[in-house]
């Protein structure tokens, strides 16, 4: 089997969903994708699930990108060593072909529904969608509140941040631990590595250790310190020639980037906040002190006072988007009932032996 790693694509943040599918192909390139269109509980994660499994069981690299809001299912799959991408093409992350046919191909699990039933079933259906996009709205409501916050702290503490010392010191960490690889560029991922979901704040652990053999925490409780750093020594690596994923915070997905992962430097850099403790055991720890000028003490009430309200409201958050899957959940059930599987599965075994081989 080959080696897999776990990312997300897209996160439920305080500007509600954001999505980087743009990330999965290019379709201006020899990529080539498949994009399933239908509705829930229609089998989209299965025939994406299939794809995944065919492509590791030849020995192919595979990242599976789940999906925030249901973290057992998948949102897509990308075998960057194939050119090939297959993803969940609906809402919130809609996507559509660009080139048909010659970069793109579809799926749609509507071909495989009872249609007279399902409108038979119309007014329940529209009620469960209704009912599962509040709960999304609300969930989105908190953390907005949330990343408010979050953004209080980081306009009391960004006086007393020395930002010449920060950039300072990422060049000698580039110039000391990644030699250049070249003279092109390396090329820069936008990924999710952690969630807010209904089952709490996720952090992808694993795909950190299997892809970085030394991990760097940056302990941050002033929330942007790590950003700044981590970005910049990110953005450094790019120029040097190395392929970096950039990870970026659920709280801030418009922000300086959270984590890094470098796997040719077999790197990663973390930041660690008590808000979201990522489990991992570090090889060396930065502090962020160090780059601060005295007297951002004299805010220390405040900062943590904010960080307490802010663990809260992501705590009711997560509560909305657990009352969202439930919805959803009922939603899927209306749709399984009405799905010819057995004659979805021929079409997607078929596309699985054309796509990977």
């Amino acid at each position: 089997m080959a080696d897999t790693v776990s990312f997300f694509l897209g996160a439920n943040t305080p500007y509600g969903f954001v999505s980087f599918f743009d990330e999965l192909y290019n379709p201006y390139g020899t990529d080539r994708a498949v994009i399933i269109k239908g509705g829930p509980g229609t089998g989209k994660s299965g025939i994406i699930n299939a794809f995944a499994s065919a492509a590791e069981e030849k020995g192919l690299f595979t990242e599976r990108i789940y999906c925030a809001s249901d973290p057992k299912s998948l949102d897509g799959v990308i075998v960057p060593s194939a050119g090939l991408s297959v993803a969940d093409g609906t809402s919130p992350h809609t996507l559509e072909p660009i080139f048909p046919g010659a970069s793109e191909k579809i799926i749609n699990t509507g071909d495989f529904w009872n249609d007279r039933t399902l409108f038979e079933k119309g007014e329940e259906i529209r009620r469960l969608t209704l009912e599962n996009s509040l709960h999304h709205r609300r969930s989105t409501a908190y953390l907005s509140a949330a990343g408010k916050l979050k953004e209080e702290n980081i306009r009391l503490t960004a006086p007393f941040v020395n930002r010449e010392k920060i950039y300072s010191y990422a060049l000698r960490f580039v110039n000391r631990e990644l030699p250049r690889q070249g003279g092109l560029p390396g090329k820069k991922r936008r990924r999710f590595i952690s969630a807010f979901s209904p089952e709490g704040k996720i952090f992808f652990k694993d795909t950190v250790t299997k892809k970085a053999y030394r991990i760097i925490g940056v302990e941050d409780e002033y929330a942007h310190i790590s950003a700044l750093l981590i970005d910049r020594i990110g953005e450094l690596a790019v120029k040097r020639g190395y392929d970096v994923y950039f990870c970026y915070c659920p709280l801030s997905p418009k922000g300086e980037c959270e984590h890094i992962i470098i796997p040719k430097a077999g790197l990663a850099l973390i930041s660690e906040r008590s808000v979201h403790n990522t489990g991992l055991v570090f090889d060396r720890v930065l502090h962020s002190g160090r780059f601060m000028y005295e007297g951002a003490q004299k805010h220390r009430k405040q900062l943590s006072f904010n960080r307490r309200l802010q663990s809260e409201l992501i705590k009711e958050s997560i509560n909305c988007l657990k009352k969202a899957k439930e919805v959803h959940d009922s939603l899927e059930k209306l749709y399984i009932e009405e799905m010819d599987f057995d004659a979805l599965g021929k079409v997607v075994q078929k596309t699985v032996q054309d796509f990977v081989r």
